[in-house]
């Protein structure tokens, strides 16, 4: 099923970037001729001259930059207009034009001056930022109308990747900082700070929540946190109330949803042409019974039969999503408060699926003494999941014969059928629910001793509770026995933590100086109970009371275990005049997940900037460039994500024998066990062109990851599958590009872009002993190789005839000459009579290959004809080649209309949903439409796809080069349309704002992938790209308000 690019696609493709990136370069004022000469001189209030300041005459597009002497002259429509004057860092000011010369006085902004971004335990300048920061606002946010924290990075940071677990309601999904840095699947996320608090998940937070989020991509910005920052990581902060009357906000919309794309399914006339195209061969080759589905369907006045369903159109509905918020901030100017409850609810595009979660945020800060400050934050969250098994479910839908009725002449529904499962039966009688309970409770204390020294304290307690609840009733569970089965799940992870930390900063002329030094502890403890029943009395009681008496033993059990962790922590910054910057941090973490012998480990990082803008041989630019500066950094950050006694031997109560119970050993402890180390180069530029009005961040960097924690497969003989253990080395490297620009900015008129690219490459450097192994049942991890390789076999078509097996002695393919379809014993090479010796492919047990069989190609090194395992090779790679998104903004007015793009270039998806249904081997699977219509059926056929029945499983090989497709897509993820009524309108009902809107999330996806969506995540790191049923996306419309009095 290859379903590559096409040229046409390919220059899209093209297209859609060369576009994206011209945008910004047309951000540069233009200029005009009027009738009435100014000139005159831009300068602080200290008098010195502002070199660069932008001048505007009002509401055209007419204007001058003031020189290096702040000088600038300009020839206006008239005299009497206004000019707009502003400088990056100052207030804009309306200055009248009165005569011909003019001294205009421009107002530091300190906001502008002092914007800052959240980094590791305090803030910093943007402009004095020396690491690779992204921050991300909640306006950019609100207007992406995302529900989670995931969706909102979606497409607007480079290096980012964000995947979408699936399109289930409640399903988390993944994030990638700079490619994969691990083996483990424990650790392969980036480190959550809400807060301050790290997090173990963001799932649960509500994103009217937020105010500010920052991404530390490097190790100098994220060395601080160091054990668990080697993925990056992400600071989250949410809102306070502000000095003065309260503020009452409230935000609700309204969205449904339908499905975004629809697998192609076999209908009753296709599947019936299936059967018969069967029946034909098995009379013809034999293997099988010609009548396998004749037989059922041989009674045509069985109305069980007579059907023709699209099964997928049956469990599909209508989604509905409503979400409310309703916030009050305020305060004085000692208490401030800012409290929200939120209420989501979601039915899920396939039916009796949803979910619903209902939180509250308390945050207040008190200062009862100008050097005492204290604080709270509590978030409280509830959730309840309805979710079903996806892949079971739709294995049924694209599979099961659409001539089989669901329902039975008396209205039963009908459970399993023929070995098939009803997947109307699944979605209506399975049940499974998941609770979920969350609290976090969050103090902290500061103390400022003088103007330069400050002390702070946090203290943190966070509570999770996960009660899942699923009953597979008889009806769909087996065919013949007729057993129900129930579960139940408990998990509890509650935790703590504690931080001080000492920080003093001084500025002693141009010297700005600052350190902080402090200490940390936190410990976990995680609890999990898992209880397994069979075959209780009823389908309708689905506590475990109900199988007490037949409890599975073997998958019933409960565990309990701690994590701690200490550490210590420095940083300290110095700039001189803003030109020169210097950052350094330090960390050291001890984790109660390794022996004493490696208990600790050290994560130091140093950064420096320099801001060559400010440079007296740069003063040429200051016409055009507002900013400029080159960062450097290198650091170490770590990984301790493994379980939690891993270091040390384990045990287990065995089963009883003979009357007598004992323990086992279970796993072999590696009391040498060390953390994952990653070292990471950051190269940097910042440029600010024009006022801000085109800002571009470029970033290198060269991670290497040595002390790679996983699973180490031991020999059969040792009695255990696998032992805990450093096993090798892996780098990435690659390239980050973000570019923002006010394309227009007038008085009525504003277009704002914003566009990135990035590209990492991953390879794998060293692995124990030197020895590749198989990851999964299609992954190949090989030195030199790449974390997502494919590994199977790769076709190289369809025999035409079972002639049409034959090969040169160098194994080059020969073309059998037919003479009305009669076999001439002859063969062509390169339209030449072949004489030499003929050689054919066959099977281990010597059967040679014969017509309608794929043609499976074999590596020159394996090369001798008997296709076996040995002839399996690299056939591909899931990670993307590039990715990015694009971001607009245009506005008039009150009107604004916002689009959100991300994308994903390169890369390989294993359908293996479509390789499931294709297999050819069980009666009651059902192939795709486009199988069914492109299979080999007779000597001769140029085909597609194979044979239609595979007795031998070689047409069926789990990890071939048929089923990888092309997995780049383009998608328009976001589409706003808002405006803000006028103020006389709300003015009335006594309101300060009020915003509508309507928006289509998932609106338009460009791409050759054949499955529901290119767009999937796995939790293995290693084991990405297979796409197994997933449940569809939704393509959503909607409608609402924001309104605030």
């Amino acid at each position: 099923m290859k379903n590559l690019l096409n040229g046409a696609k390919v220059r899209l493709l093209q297209s859609f970037l060369l576009i994206s990136l011209s945008l910004f370069f047309l951000a540069g004022p233009t200029y005009a001729q009027g009738g009435f000469a100014v000139k005159g001189v831009v300068v602080d209030k200290t008098g010195f001259p502002l070199p660069g300041a932008n001048v505007m005459e009002k509401g055209t597009s007419n204007g001058a930059i003031t020189d290096l002497d702040g000088n600038f002259s300009l020839n206006v429509s008239k005299k009497g207009v206004t000019l707009t004057v502003s400088f990056m860092g100052y207030t804009a000011k309306d200055v009248v034009v009165k005569d011909k010369t003019m001294n205009i006085t421009l107002e530091e902004n300190s906001k502008l001056l002092d914007e800052v971004v959240v980094v590791g335990y305090g803030t910093m300048k943007k402009r004095d930022v020396t690491g690779a920061i992204t921050s991300i606002s909640s306006e950019a946010i609100e207007q992406k109308m995302a529900t989670n924290v995931f969706e909102a990075l979606q497409g607007t940071t480079a290096g980012v990747q964000v995947v979408s677990g699936s399109g289930q309601p409640g399903e988390s999904s993944s994030i990638k900082i700079r490619g994969t840095s691990t083996f483990s699947a424990e650790g392969v996320t980036p480190l959550y700070i809400v807060d301050g608090v790290p997090l173990e998940s963001i799932d649960g937070i509500n994103t009217n929540d937020i105010t500010s989020m920052e991404i530390l991509k490097d190790a100098a910005s994220a060395a601080i946190y160091g054990s668990r920052s080697a993925n990056g990581v992400i600071i989250i902060t949410t809102k306070s109330g502000q000095e003065g009357k309260a503020r009452i906000d409230i935000k609700y919309n309204h969205s449904w949803g339908t499905l975004s794309h629809k697998v192609p399914q076999a209908n009753r006339r296709e599947r019936l042409l299936y059967d018969q195209y069967r029946k034909e061969y098995f009379e013809t080759y034999g293997g099988g019974n010609p009548n396998e589905s004749i037989d059922i369907l041989d009674d045509p006045l069985n109305s069980f039969f007579n059907v023709d369903n699209d099964y997928l159109d049956m469990i599909t509905t209508t989604a509905q999503k409503d979400q409310v918020d309703v916030s009050v901030g305020g305060g004085t100017k000692k208490l401030k408060y800012f409290i929200n409850t939120g209420y989501y609810n979601e039915k899920g595009i396939i039916s009796n699926t949803g979910f619903q979660r209902l939180n509250t945020r308390i945050n207040s800060d008190y200062s009862p003494t100008d050097w005492m400050n204290m604080g709270s934050r509590i978030s409280l969250t509830y959730s309840k999941k309805k979710g079903l098994n996806e892949g079971t479910l739709l294995s049924a839908v694209l599979t099961r014969r659409p001539y089989f009725n669901t329902y039975y002449p008396d209205g039963s529904l009908v459970g399993v059928f023929n070995g098939q499962k009803n997947p109307i039966a699944q979605i209506n009688y399975t049940t499974d629910f998941t609770d979920s309970y969350k609290a976090n409770f969050f103090q902290f204390f500061e103390i400022k001793f003088n103007k330069y020294l400050k002390f702070r304290a946090n203290i943190n307690a966070n509570f999770y509770l996960d009660k899942r609840k699923k009953l597979e009733p008889s009806l769909i569970t087996d065919e013949w026995q007729k057993q129900n089965k129930g579960y139940s799940y408990n998990y509890l992870n509650w935790n703590w933590m504690n931080e001080d930390f000492i920080t003093y900063a001084r500025k002693i002329k141009g010297h700005n100086f600052s350190a902080m030094v402090g200490v940390s502890a936190q410990q976990w403890r995680y609890e999990n109970e898992t209880f397994v029943g069979i075959n209780s009395s009823t389908d309708f009681i689905y506590t475990m009371n109900a199988f007490a008496a037949n409890l599975d033993l073997s998958a019933t059990g409960s565990t309990l275990s701690n994590h701690s962790m200490a550490s210590v922590f420095a940083r300290v910054t110095y700039d001189y005049l803003g030109k020169y910057l210097f950052t350094a941090n330090m960390r050291r973490d001890g984790s109660s997940r390794f022996a004493k012998e490696n208990k600790w480990g050290n994560f130091p990082s140093v950064s420096v900037g320099w801001r060559f803008s400010d440079e007296n041989f740069m003063k040429f630019s200051k016409k055009f460039l507002e900013d400029g500066k080159i960062r450097v950094s290198y650091g170490i950050t770590g990984n301790e994500a493994i379980g939690n006694y891993d270091y040390i031997y384990s045990y287990s109560p065995s089963s009883i024998y003979d009357g007598v119970g004992g323990v086992i050993p279970t796993r072999i402890g590696k009391d040498n066990l060390k953390w994952e180390e990653t070292k990471q180069f950051n190269l940097g530029l910042d440029l600010n062109f024009w006022n801000s009005r085109l800002t571009i961040t470029a970033d290198y960097y060269d991670k290497y990851t040595d002390g790679l924690l996983a699973n180490y497969q031991l020999p059969k003989e040792s009695g255990f599958s696998y032992m805990k253990t450093n096993v090798g080395e892996m780098s990435n490297r690659g390239f980050e590009i973000a570019v923002t620009g006010d394309i227009i900015r007038t008085k009525d008129w504003k277009w704002n872009a914003s566009f990135n690219i990035s590209r990492n490459v991953n390879r794998i450097e060293k692995l124990s002993e030197g020895k590749a192994y198989m990851e999964g049942d299609i992954w190949w991890m090989q030195e030199g190789g790449r974390v997502g390789d494919f590994y199977g076999f790769k076709s190289a078509g369809v025999f035409a005839y079972d002639e049409s097996n034959a090969f040169t002695e160098k194994w080059e393919q020969l073309t059998p000459v037919f003479e009305n379809g009669v076999f001439q014993y002859k063969y062509l090479l390169d339209g030449k009579e072949y004489t030499g010796n003929i050689r054919q492919k066959t099977l281990p047990n010597g059967k040679p290959f014969r017509g309608g069989d794929y043609n499976w190609e074999e590596p020159e090194a394996t090369r001798d004809g008997v296709i076996d395992d040995n002839d399996r090779m690299v056939i591909g790679n899931a990670m993307p080649d590039v990715t990015g998104g694009l971001n607009t903004t245009v506005t008039w007015k009150n009107l604004s209309l916002y689009l959100g793009f991300y994308y994903s270039l390169g890369g390989k998806i294993y359908n293996a949903a479509e390789h499931n249904r294709n297999m050819f081997k069980y009666t009651g699977t059902t192939p795709s439409p486009e199988v069914i219509h492109n299979m080999w059926l007779y000597p001769g056929d140029q085909a597609i796809y194979p044979r239609p029945y595979n007795d031998d499983f070689n047409n069926a090989r789990m990890g071939n080069s048929f089923y990888l497709e092309d997995a780049s897509f383009i998608r328009l993820q976001n589409v706003r349309i808002a405006y803000d009524l006028p103020g006389n309108w709300i003015k009335k009902l006594m309101m300060k704002n009020v915003n509508v809107y309507a928006f289509v999330n998932n609106a338009l996806t460009w791409t050759n992938y054949s499955g529901f969506d290119p767009e999937f995540s796995t939790s293995n790191p290693l084991q990405v790209g297979k796409d197994s049923y997933r449940y569809p996306r939704k393509r959503e419309y909607g409608i609402g308000f924001s309104a605030n009095f």
